[in-house]
């Protein structure tokens, strides 16, 4: 704060992606929230999402509106198992994925990213094969705050602890009636 001259400074600068170190990632990978900007970046038909969270899932529907093809794979044993979520959108994901009928593997790891698909392994150490085009990467983010936490540096949303709109919207009003 005393380098910029302020009296408080609150940051809010988001967080990183998480990429696990897969096996050829780097050669087909989008990163998650990538893929819901205005202009993504080019994502083929036939889609791997990497994660089954709130954000793997919105982007599942998002593509499946467009007339793509995603399959979820999910480490855990459900889809959107994070604390927090609304029931409403949970709920909507699940039943709108049940009703293109996009397919879910749980409780599935990926092993291998190749030019013509994934190779998964499931609970049972069982491998198999997913063709697709693309792979968007969505297991998580790690907070990325531009400085550390003191007295005059408040951080923010993402910045202190991945969340969603409504833990930002509590901290921040947490930060300004503190200072």
């Amino acid at each position: 704060a005393e380098a910029l001259h302020a009296d408080v400074v609150i940051t809010a600068v988001g967080a990183k992606p998480i990429v696990p170190p897969i096996p050829g990632i780097d050669s087909k990978k989008v990163v998650g929230l990538d893929a819901l900007h205005q202009n993504p970046p080019a994502i083929g038909q036939k889609v791997v999402i990497l994660g089954g969270g709130l954000t793997g899932c919105e982007i599942a529907y998002e593509l499946l509106l467009q007339g793509k093809h995603p399959t979820i794979v999910e480490m855990k044993n459900d889809l959107i198992a994070a604390k927090g979520v609304c029931l409403a959108n949970s709920s909507y994901l699940r039943e709108a994925l049940a009703l293109y009928q996009a397919p879910v593997h749980l409780n599935t790891t990926i092993q291998e990213i190749r030019p013509a698909g994934v190779t998964a392994r499931d609970q049972t150490g069982k491998t198999f094969e997913i063709p697709c085009d693309s792979v968007i990467v969505s297991v998580g983010y790690d907070p990325k705050p531009s400085f550390p936490a003191s007295r005059k540096v408040h951080l923010v949303g993402d910045a202190k602890s991945v969340g969603n709109l409504r833990t930002v919207i509590w901290r921040a009003w947490d930060v300004c009636m503190k200072i």
